[in-house]
């Protein structure tokens, strides 16, 4: 525990280094389950306050002076906070990759508490787990052993299915983007029509009387009007 210094601002700071799993969408795409990366964090109190800010541990913190150099360097918030880093090092275990228990199926909340104190994390670890340390998970322990094993090769199944997903959305994402790029080229060819000598009370007012007495809301921006006048025009011209 660090000792309160009125000349050192972090005096009054809390920090807590925890491992914190983040979706792996890559992998999770390759696997065809959740794949989740654990990564190092700090959450910051501050004394008195209840607020709290979180930051990978390998962040950059802020410049300090180097006294060999007396040039300004990054320093990261485990070298910032270096004694508790350590701390928590000394405790922490491996990180891992993998689908957490919690997205399993056949896993009711007291095995899932069971593995967890067993160190098994993952369904990977758990299809993994022999020897002794499959004895150690008790009876049925082979049985949750080949669930996790037949979990992992259903998922495999769920590949090309969430690739196709991934992969339609990106289309569709694209799509929009030129929808919009094409309806912007097509206003900015147009201009503004038989619209340009109007104000934009009357442009209101056009809008209102060729689309069933509907009235533009709020306080649009004049392109908004003439592109909205516009739409109202081109169904005319066609017809």
């Amino acid at each position: 525990m660090q000792l309160f210094n009125p000349r050192d601002p972090d005096s009054v700071l809390i920090p807590t280094f925890r491992n914190h799993a983040i979706p792996n969408e890559a992998k999770t795409l390759e696997a065809g389950r959740p794949i989740y990366d654990d990564v190092e964090v700090v959450d910051i109190r501050r004394a008195g306050s209840r607020d709290f800010s979180t930051h990978p541990a390998t962040g950059f913190a802020r410049w300090v002076t180097d006294p060999r150099t007396g040039g300004q360097v990054k320093e990261t918030y485990a070298e910032r906070f270096r004694h508790q880093y350590q701390q928590y090092k000394a405790q922490a275990q491996q990180t891992l990759t993998g689908t957490p228990l919690d997205h399993v199926p056949f896993l009711t909340e007291g095995k899932r508490a069971e593995m967890r104190a067993l160190n098994v994390l993952t369904v990977e670890q758990l299809a993994a787990v022999d020897g002794q340390e499959l004895k150690n998970l008790g009876p049925g322990g082979r049985e949750l052993k080949n669930q996790a094993t037949e979990f992992i090769e259903q998922s495999k199944s769920n590949v090309p299915n969430m690739k196709m997903a991934a992969e339609l959305e990106a289309l569709r994402s694209r799509n929009a983007v030129l929808e919009e790029d094409v309806e912007a080229l097509k206003l900015k060819q147009a201009g503004e029509g038989q619209f340009k000598d109007m104000s934009d009370d009357q442009v209101r007012d056009y809008i209102t009387a060729n689309s069933g007495g509907q009235t533009p809301q709020g306080n649009l921006p004049r392109k908004i009007l003439v592109r909205m006048a516009l739409d109202i025009v081109r169904p005319a011209k066609v017809a």
